[in-house]
């Protein structure tokens, strides 16, 4: 792991209002949300479901024998989210399983940013895949973004086999605090906005409000008070710690969530709090507790066997849910021809107003399927637009207003039916630290798609999990990528430059093992 086109007329498509609709629409409603929104008690838990929650043999403790194969764990990860009574879950080591795991609760779910929700969610043009909005009423929403931190090299170690405090913070502020830049810039300003934010996570970090002078007295692998630079960094961002809101003495309830026990288990392990609900904005923590084993130090709701090698952490809050901005949202943003698309928006609610498909970039003149706002849900609705007469291609959906401009527009890929994700790179061969450009076309899209690099010899290629190098797609569907300096390497594998050889580039989906493209075959020379 590495934790380590113009002119048809409205007529010729179909165009539906949809009352309930799953991934990211929301249902056609006439309220009027411009009106204060009543609080509301809102549960959100996070919650590292180990490999996918199919890879754990709960029988024997270990790694299942077939690979993806144990789906009762992933039954009892549904349970347990069942029983929480939760409403919003962030999920770590989703691997393609998020909106799996929402189906089966009759939830909401977003591959894309490992949310699942009770409650609609509308991934937002401007959102990238750093967070979602959930939607517990028309036109009212939360923020919600998830992380999953890198977990090798590990701060508690270094401290465990003496490193001081300079050489965990460099190692800290080098590898973990890179990896919260996006939601450091972005998740303030919507805080700001009035819309509750919250941020879940495996942040692979204790906490700065955890490692203090009084348990370092206590704690034998607590050897000095220390100042975690990414819980400080989003607690002085506005980020609230809900636990230790709810829980404010780490000495009396440390609230540990690694580790209730693991396949992978270190045999002189450190035990701590790295898995956290943090808030932001009218959002205030009634109450929090740890999700784990039964009988487990702090852990407020038991299971037997556990499902997992993270205890979650689920938090009450009361929220004021914030005025949702005006937007255009998709259902999905991969669409094959003749699937049907669902285009969700939150409308000024002006008579006049359209929905629509116009080509990437494209202007209002220049649509292609166009619908008006239905009367009764002219400030949030959903349509569904079908796709069989469109050419594949690149779009946008947009928001047209009724004087005929574009409000909001969030891109859509349209690809021929029955087309395959593929990648490919752009020479066949190499000199020696020459950076490889990768490019890619109908991925998945979703949070952790990544682009491998493996050797290969003669005979056969190295499989899935010998991967020397890596980098993320960053959810993009198409896209463009440099393997070269600074990009992520296996434990122990060679790193850059790519010594002489022969080598392939795989898209892999999720962060798994599961590859659903391959380059051909290149060469580095000398």
């Amino acid at each position: 792991m590495r934790r380590p086109w113009r002119g048809l007329a409205v007529g010729a498509v179909a165009v539906v209002l949809a009352a309930v609709l799953p991934q990211g629409a929301h249902a056609a409603v006439g309220s009027s949300p411009a009106a204060a929104a009543a609080p509301m008690r809102l549960s959100v838990m996070s919650m590292n479901i180990f490999y996918g929650g199919d890879d754990l043999d709960l029988g024997t403790g270990d790694f299942c024998a077939v690979a993806n194969g144990c789906d009762q764990t992933l039954r009892a990860i549904e349970h347990v989210i069942a029983t929480t009574g939760t409403d919003v879950v962030g999920l770590q080591e989703a691997e393609r399983n998020a909106s799996r795991i929402a189906r089966a609760l009759g939830w909401y779910g977003s591959d894309r940013a490992h949310v699942i929700s009770r409650y609609p969610i509308i991934d937002p043009p401007d959102g990238h895949g750093t967070y979602v909005f959930v939607e517990p009423s028309p036109g009212r929403v939360v923020a919600v973004a998830n992380v999953h931190l890198p977990s090798t090299p590990y701060g508690p170690f270094l401290v465990r086999d003496g490193g001081d405090s300079a050489a965990l913070m460099q190692l800290e502020t080098s590898t973990r605090l890179p990896a919260i830049q996006r939601q450091l810039d972005v998740l303030p300003r919507l805080a700001a906005k009035g819309i509750p934010v919250f941020l879940t996570g495996d942040f692979n970090s204790p906490s700065h409000l955890d490692w203090t002078a009084a348990v370092a007295a206590v704690r034998t692998d607590v050897h000095y008070p220390f100042q975690w630079p990414v819980s400080k960094a989003l607690a002085d961002a506005g980020l609230r710690d809900s636990y230790r809101a709810v829980h404010p003495d780490p000495v009396a309830v440390p609230g540990f969530t690694w580790t209730p026990g693991s396949p992978e288990a270190d045999p002189h392990e450190v035990f701590d709090r790295i898995d956290w609900v943090l808030a932001g904005g009218p959002a205030t923590a009634l109450t929090s507790t740890v999700v784990g084993e039964l009988g487990g130090a702090d852990v407020g709701f038991g299971f037997a066997p556990y499902p997992s090698d993270h205890r979650g952490v689920v938090s009450t809050f009361l929220v004021q849910p914030g005025l949702a901005p005006v937007l255009v949202s998709v259902s999905e943003r991969r669409v094959f021809v003749g699937d049907s698309l669902t285009v969700g928006y939150h409308a000024p609610g002006v008579q006049g107003e359209r929905v629509g498909l116009v080509p990437r970039g494209g202007t209002v003149d220049e649509a292609l399927l166009a619908a008006p706002t239905a009367p009764g849900a002219r400030i949030d609705g959903s349509m569904l637009f079908a796709t069989a007469t469109l050419p594949a291609g690149e779009y946008d959906a947009v928001l047209i207003s009724h004087r005929n401009r574009v409000l909001s527009r969030t891109p859509v890929w349209v690809y021929a039916a029955g087309s395959k994700p593929q990648v490919s790179t752009d020479q066949r061969a190499y000199s020696v630290g020459e950076p490889i450009g990768v490019s890619w076309s109908a991925a998945p899209g979703m949070a952790l798609d990544w682009i491998g690099v493996f050797r290969c010899s003669p005979r056969h290629c190295a499989d899935n999990g010998g991967y020397l190098l890596y980098t993320y797609t960053r959810t993009a569907v198409q896209g463009h990528g440099v393997i070269g300096p600074g990009v992520g390497t296996q434990d122990g594998a060679i790193a850059w430059p790519l010594p002489p050889g022969h080598y392939v580039v795989r898209l892999l989906v999720d962060d798994g093992y599961v590859s659903v493209a391959a380059s051909q075959q290149f060469t580095v020379r000398r």
